[in-house]
């Protein structure tokens, strides 16, 4: 059995859910079935850099040696190269994300959906991102014309259903995983965190990149709030994550905020420092307006930090009762619940051991071995 996989989202440059999700997940399936020939294919503006899974035995790698935009330009205009062909044959195709690739009659596609938000939310998007989803990438095409759909939620698979009336018996439900490895950091690496980036007191955090479907506004105001109560004035609010897009509302509530210089902004963090941002927080808030699944939230409860999310999508199947979730269109309700878990140490204590009980329920292996049952079953249906 010959599988192809698309591992053009780690040439971005950029880190982020979907990078996540494709490092993680190839980290633990490729080493599933030494049966299976593993063949990846690559194009990027950066150099791919080596990762112990491509040297295995039974994996090969080729790349393309031209950046994703010309390849993106040859496939639009003649519906060429198919990467199965590239690649020297596959049975099936497997797609992490829906970038735009081709594939011959003799192969099948797979292909995995994290959001819709882009459906759902196009006003959040910049107008060169609704461009690239709408026109570029043509994603209710390739979901259309894929053999099965991996949703990373059930949330999205509802959508994938509603919006694209994509059948329900195509889409196969594959929770995504946290990081084997992260756990909540010693309080050595904790002190040394904060020492590092000037972090005294206690503080709120939110995690990811600065777009506007996160709703970071929502929660500055909600942060302000809390602080002109007297007992809430050292609370801080710390945001840790890359630049994104549409950032204006956000620095206009900071701007106006009773204290500004109280927020602070940590940039893209590595591994060890996301477990001591996160095992520091008092608190996660993640407000978020859509999530196709949510990674900030599980890793917090895998570090034994208390999370206060959104009732929204994803986030309420993945969550759970571990967390308290909110309405993120009020301000007051999420002001109400930060404040709860901030001055009260029983209840953090129990969400901490509910939190540590769900994040373990989210494991790469599970999602590895649930997606190589998946792309067997459509290899197979090949012969």
């Amino acid at each position: 059995m010959v599988i192809g996989i698309d591992i053009r989202v780690l040439g971005t440059g950029r880190v982020s859910g979907i990078e996540e999700y494709t490092e993680q997940l190839l980290a633990h399936l490729l080493p599933l079935d030494g049966s299976v020939q593993w063949k990846l294919f690559f194009a990027g503006r950066h150099q791919l850099a080596r990762r112990p899974w491509m040297d295995l035995p039974n994996v090969s790698l080729y790349d393309a040696r031209t950046s994703n935009r010309v390849l993106w330009a040859r496939t639009w205009l003649t519906g060429r190269p198919h990467l199965d062909r590239l690649v020297g044959g596959a049975d099936a195709f497997f797609f992490p994300h829906f970038l735009l690739g081709e594939l011959s009659s003799d192969c099948r596609r797979v292909m995995t959906w994290h959001d819709l938000s882009y459906e759902r939310m196009p006003y959040l998007l910049s107008w060169h991102r609704r461009r690239w989803h709408d026109v570029q990438m043509r994603p209710r095409t390739h979901a259309r014309a894929s053999d099965r759909v991996i949703a990373v939620s059930q949330a999205t698979a509802d959508d994938l259903v509603q919006l694209y009336g994509i059948p329900q018996e195509r889409i196969s439900v594959v929770h995504s995983g946290i990081d084997p490895q992260l756990r909540r950091a010693s309080e050595q690496d904790i002190a040394r965190w904060r020492e590092r980036h000037g972090i005294v007191n206690p503080f709120i955090l939110a995690l990811g990149t600065r777009e506007p479907r996160k709703n970071l506004p929502a929660l500055v105001r909600a942060w302000d709030a809390l602080r002109r109560r007297g007992d809430m004035r050292r609370v801080d609010l710390v945001l840790v994550g890359q630049d994104g897009w549409l950032e204006g509302p956000l620095y206009e509530a900071i701007r106006t905020s009773k204290d500004p210089h109280r927020v602070r902004f940590v940039g893209p963090i590595d591994a060890q420092d996301r477990a001591c941002a996160l095992s520091a927080a008092s608190v996660l808030a993640y407000p978020s307006l859509l999530e196709g699944f949510g990674f900030p939230p599980l890793e917090a409860m895998a570090c034994g930090t208390p999370v206060v999310a959104s009732a929204t999508s994803s986030l309420i199947e993945v969550v759970g009762d571990a967390g308290i979730l909110v309405d993120p269109y009020r301000v007051d309700g999420l002001a109400g619940a930060l404040e709860a878990v901030l001055q009260d140490a029983g209840l953090r204590s129990r969400m901490a051991a509910k939190g540590y009980e769900r994040a373990a329920r989210f494991t790469w292996s599970t999602a590895a071995e649930r997606t190589l049952a998946v792309l067997r079953s459509v290899a197979e249906s090949t012969t």
